[in-house]
């Protein structure tokens, strides 16, 4: 679609009015009206004449000048529609929305229950209370009875502050002071303070992981920065995305519109709070590693929280092994080789495409070399094989359970 000139002009002459007074940096809406007036001058925005091209190239511009990700400009006549008709008070559910969410779940993508009782839960957005409370309750209850949890944020864009404030009271006593929200408009300022919820089974000294990535964005940034500053959650993976004051949405004309954070928000810890900079984890490992690292970190955890030899034992067992997922090991020379034949019982280890396998019946799972002569076998977590050398060659293996027995089987000549 194309853009004039003058239509530029008018959209940016909107775009400075509605940050002048709504934006909750008065100083930073003057450095951007002064920016942006500036390439009108210079002809900056004369060869983008379709109006995709000219918005993505003002939202960077926007972005660059504030150093602000929430700044940015859409283009969506519904949801101005929608904006306009909430100003004069005719909220209203759009259709199909209801229906929308069901089919997404709420956005609740998975919960579940991990080995060592690792609660795990994976959801994407923090959609509005009134909608997913029955729903969030339901997954927060299944996790009450874990000895430790894991919170998946990575995919997780934000969205409604009283599902993520929701979720904090899980996590902190009640009346705990959390922060505070200067308004811009008003100009007052409101305390922000967990609330005693009867529905609520609060979970206040369960080892909490966290994880964070690029995507995680606002309210999601807000429950992990909240509970890593209040030493209440250990914060795992990726810097975050860095959107940390809540905003609101404003029509530009009938097709545009753009969300400017009206409301800043500091944590009653640091006094301040993670925009432009992201949530820093306490632990840094790329996203695809996040999980596995959270569940060696959980496992560690229960093993030095417990007394019992045993469980002691089986925490450390399954700690060893996920570890060993993070970084593989390359097997040493002539190893290998040493391992592969046939064994007692009809098990077998063969070489193939450069690894090695363990055969039992018709069942074939690959091995991954730990260290100490012992391999992780393909999904198992209940034991590992070992592969003594004797003389450098491999007389038998061992099988070495979770529960610190072993069992042994005799190599075939």
């Amino acid at each position: 679609m194309p853009v004039t000139a003058p239509e530029q002009a008018a959209i940016i002459d909107r775009v400075v009015e509605l940050l002048r007074d709504n934006y909750v940096f008065p100083e930073k809406a003057n450095v951007i009206e002064r920016e942006l007036r500036k390439n009108i001058r210079e002809g900056i925005y004369s060869s983008t004449l379709l109006l995709n091209a000219f918005l993505e190239h003002l939202n960077a511009d926007l972005q660059r000048a504030s150093g602000d990700k929430h700044l940015k400009i859409n283009n969506n006549s519904r949801i101005v529609e929608r904006i306009r008709r909430e100003a004069e008070g005719k909220k209203e559910i759009p259709k199909g929305f209801l229906e929308l969410l069901h089919r997404e779940n709420f956005r609740l993508r998975k919960v579940e229950m991990l080995e060592g009782n690792i609660g795990y839960f994976k959801f994407d957005n923090f959609v509005e209370l009134q909608f997913v409370r029955e729903a969030l309750r339901g997954a927060m209850d299944f996790l009450h009875e874990s000895d430790a949890i894991i919170l998946d944020l990575t995919d997780n864009g934000g969205g409604a502050s009283e599902t993520s404030d929701y979720l904090v009271s899980y996590f902190l006593r009640d009346s705990t002071t959390v922060g505070e929200w200067w308004v811009r408009k008003t100009g007052e300022t409101t305390l922000s303070v967990t609330k005693h919820l009867p529905e609520v089974r609060q979970m206040l000294e369960v080892p909490l992981y966290i994880l964070v990535g690029g995507q995680t964005a606002s309210a999601a940034e807000g429950v992990a920065y909240t509970l890593q500053q209040f030493k209440r959650a250990v914060v795992i993976g990726e810097q975050s995305k860095g959107l940390g004051n809540p905003g609101e949405l404003f029509p530009i004309d009938d097709r545009l519109f753009t969300m400017i954070p009206t409301i800043l928000n500091k944590n009653s810890v640091t006094g301040t709070n993670w925009d432009g900079m992201g949530v820093t984890p306490d632990i840094k490992v790329e996203p695809a590693k996040a999980l596995t690292r959270a569940r060696v970190e959980a496992l560690r955890r229960l093993a030095a929280m417990n007394s019992d030899g045993k469980e002691k034992f089986r925490y450390e067992f399954l700690a060893q092994g996920y570890e060993s997922l993070l970084s593989i090991q390359k097997v040493p020379p002539g190893f290998g080789q040493a391992c592969t034949g046939n064994y007692e019982g009809g098990r077998m280890v063969v070489s193939k495409d450069g690894a090695l396998y363990f055969i039992l019946g018709n069942i074939e799972r690959k091995l991954s070399y730990m260290d100490d002569l012992t391999f992780l076998v393909e999904g198992r977590t209940d034991y590992h094989l070992r592969f003594p050398l004797h003389n450098g060659e491999v007389n038998h293996f061992e099988v070495l359970w979770f529960d610190d027995t072993m069992d042994k089987y005799r190599k075939l000549k």
